[in-house]
């Protein structure tokens, strides 16, 4: 379960990273030396431009794992802050119940108002509405979902 949860966590930073902080994965900071394809400059086309402009995230990077070549990049050179630590401690706390069987994926979660309520990075649940547990950990995860994670602290599990 260690080592599920330690991918799961790391590919939940690289979606973070990817989304909310690209240079994160690109650039050296505080002085550690960043891999060699870090340095690399994309060709860029007329092309890069128009998709640059029809991403509405405020930065983008696309690069091919094996060989670290980056093909597609939106400003990713200007620092950014990560999203919130406390969804990585709630999926930790998620993980430790399905772990120890107090709760299982395809257990339901029931939206409060309150949840229902939350504002900033949202996946929408309206309150009353239930998910199951596998879905509303997606919707941690990849959507950073502010109303997710209350809805799961707040449920009865």
């Amino acid at each position: 379960m260690q080592t599920f949860l330690s991918l799961f966590l790391s590919l939940h930073v690289l979606l973070l990273s990817i989304f909310s902080s690209p240079a994160v994965l690109l650039r050296s900071t505080d002085g550690i030396k960043a891999p060699a394809y870090a340095e690399q400059q994309p060709q860029t086309s007329d092309k890069d431009a128009a998709l640059s402009s029809s991403i509405t995230a405020p930065g983008a990077v696309l690069m091919e794992a094996s060989t670290g070549t980056i093909i597609f990049e939106k400003d990713s050179h200007t620092k950014r802050h990560p999203a919130s630590i406390t969804k990585i401690m709630t999926l930790i706390l998620i993980f430790e119940a399905l772990e120890q069987g107090r709760i299982h994926l395809d257990d339901t979660v029931t939206v409060s108002e309150y949840a229902a309520s939350m504002g900033g990075s949202q996946v929408f649940l309206e309150a009353l509405e239930t998910q199951d547990v596998e879905t509303m950990i997606k919707c941690i995860s990849i959507a950073s979902a502010n109303d997710a994670c209350v809805a799961f602290i707040y449920s009865r599990h």
